[in-house]
């Protein structure tokens, strides 16, 4: 079992600090919009704190649970087979803002997309470490993973969520890279990435759109450009110190959507640049760790596992604000512990759970 208190406390304090800041920005983000839909400006503040400390006990639960259960064959089998139960369920659900990706359990919505990250993580820790010497056989090592990302990515893709699925693909390159995946493969596989992205991209007219946008937002200001636009402004109008706590003018109703997608375009504006160093400090210090953390782990299953943890959260934390920077084509990828969200807050506490649970057993 893993020893006692001996989990990483900068690792731990970098994910829950950013979660708990997160609760303030996510107020500060969402009053008006909460304000002005839900007559009280803590209506997205309190869902977020349930979701919170659910996670806060998932979270307790990895930390104290023997990581090598869950890279169990049955453990990783029933995540897989339930995610996508899950992916495909949601599909035939109602509609919500126009995509099909959330559950609704009364007042709660649960996004199934966010919980197959985990089972992606799981299912690649357990296949890496099994067949890490066979990685580059086909039968063995890359066609049981094709049989088991693919038909997750292509779920998600159909809700629609392009963003999402692209973060399966490229965490299982990565990963399947990091165990000693020949060069050969890597471009070949890249090559058909982007050749199935051109026409996924130029027949869907929206996201021909946004990658316009993206390329020269002045051409349609007020339409697919309108995003990037306000994010550029909300960031801009921070400088060094930022408008101070609350005081942003982009989440009244200029921003969409300011406490999910873009609420580093808000930390940006209302803590300047200040604040969003202290930000990707954070996650410097959560990626460094959680390197840290798989280099002394004791097996391999261990190492895969607190790669693909950390890779997750560093991806999605780097594509979030490289859309708000307008670096990135806008994409509907949340920022780690701190969009606003539920099924991520609860999905990234148990992840760093577990993450720190590899740290309890590294030397």
């Amino acid at each position: 079992m893993a020893r006692k208190l001996a989990f990483d406390r900068p690792l731990f304090v970098a994910g829950l600090g950013l979660a708990l800041f997160g609760l303030v920005m996510i107020f500060s983000a969402s009053a008006p919009l909460a304000m002005e839909r839900h007559q009280t400006p803590y209506h997205f503040l309190m869902r977020q704190m349930l979701a919170f400390f659910i996670g806060l006990v998932g979270m307790a639960v990895a930390m104290h649970l023997d990581y090598r259960a869950l890279l169990r064959r049955e453990v990783v089998a029933a995540a897989v087979g339930g995610s996508l139960l899950l992916l495909a369920g949601v599909l035939v659900v109602d509609r919500t803002h126009q995509v099909h990706r959330w559950f609704k359990v009364g007042p709660i919505q649960v996004q199934p997309s966010e919980i197959a990250k985990l089972a992606v993580v799981l299912f690649l820790a357990a296949q890496m470490a099994k067949h890490e010497n066979k990685v580059n056989d086909f039968a063995r090592s890359l066609l049981p993973t094709a049989v088991v990302i693919l038909p997750l990515a292509c779920l998600v893709f159909l809700e629609p969520d392009l963003g999402t699925a692209t973060l399966y693909v490229l965490l299982t390159g990565i990963l399947l890279f990091l165990a000693g995946l020949r060069y050969q493969y890597v471009v070949t596989a890249a090559g058909a990435a982007v050749a199935a992205l051109v026409p996924l991209v130029v027949l869907q007219p929206y996201r021909l759109k946004r990658i316009l946008a993206f390329m020269n937002p002045d051409d349609d200001p007020l339409g697919a450009g309108f995003q990037v636009r306000q994010s550029m402004i909300a960031v801009a109008s921070g400088g060094l110190q930022g408008a101070s706590l609350g005081e942003s003018r982009q989440k009244l109703f200029f921003l969409p959507e300011p406490h999910t997608d873009f609420i580093f375009s808000v930390i940006c504006e209302e803590l300047g640049l200040i604040g969003a160093l202290c930000v990707l400090t954070a996650f410097g210090v959560l990626f460094w760790r959680g390197l840290k953390a798989a280099q002394g782990a004791p097996d391999r299953g261990g190492f895969y596992l607190a790669m693909g943890i950390t890779l997750l959260l560093t991806l999605q934390a780097l594509i979030n604000m490289g859309v708000c920077l307008a670096v990135v084509p806008t994409k509907g990828v949340p920022l780690p512990f701190l969009s606003y969200g539920g099924s991520s807050l609860v999905v990234n506490l148990f992840a760093l759970g577990m993450l720190l649970n590899v740290s309890q057993h590294s030397a």
